[in-house]
């Protein structure tokens, strides 16, 4: 089942019946949006039940620097090819709070704060971990695939003491062209070392996502209960 809900951020699609007693909220990587990602949706829900239902924003139209300020689907603008440099801080705040919005949407109408995960591939991957880290309250958890974690000081310094119960699921792809190994291990450092429960899961594959990788999810999500 798949519903196309507007809302004053934009279209929102569902995956799953509204009134599921879990949601998960998957965002999409780079240049895409959520009709791109909505097959890893439906393979998910086909693993996990009819429990869930999975909600699928699109990213704002942005100008991104490293696409030669060309507009594209992006929830922050990449500014340098080192992820490292020029993090645009701001950018990211905002998609975060775009998320923490819907998040409080679904709490305002019955679910439980347990029972709402984030998920996300690359610059999505990026939203979700850093919308759930700066909630006042634990979410059910977070997987991000072939992703990673922005550690500048503006965002660091405003993470909650709360967050670090989130259970976090990483997917790093050795033979990722765009996210380095350095970038992913540096951000399963980080999470361990605040105290977040964290299961890193590695896999031989480019900057993609795969099947396996997507069991291994699905078995993570059902083993949180």
């Amino acid at each position: 089942m798949e519903l196309k809900i507007n809302t004053m951020d934009g279209e929102l699609i569902e995956v799953g019946s509204s009134e599921a007693a879990r949601k998960v909220i998957l965002l999409h990587g780079l240049t895409g949006t959520g009709s791109v990602i909505k097959p890893v949706a439906e393979y998910l829900r086909r693993s996990l039940g009819n429990d869930y239902s999975f909600l699928l924003p699109t990213a704002s139209v942005i100008r991104v620097k490293q696409f030669n300020g060309e507009p594209v689907h992006a929830w922050f603008d990449v500014k340098n090819c080192d992820f490292r440099k020029e993090v645009d801080v701001d950018g990211i705040f905002e998609s975060s709070q775009r998320i923490g919005s819907m998040i409080r949407r679904e709490m305002a109408r019955g679910i439980s704060p347990d029972d709402i995960f984030l998920g996300g591939f690359s610059q999505g991957g990026v939203i979700a971990l850093t919308a759930a880290l700066l909630e006042p309250f634990p979410t059910g958890g977070v997987f991000a695939l072939s992703s990673y974690l922005p550690l500048d000081e503006p965002l660091v310094s405003r993470l909650t003491d709360a967050s670090k119960t989130i259970p976090v699921f990483q997917a790093v792809s050795l033979k990722d062209e765009f996210i380095s190994q350095e970038a992913s291990e540096r951000a399963s450092s980080f999470l361990a070392n605040r105290g977040n429960p964290i299961q890193t899961n590695t896999y031989d594959m480019k900057h993609e996502i795969s099947n396996r990788e997507l069991d291994d999810v699905a078995a993570w999500m059902k083993s949180l209960g």
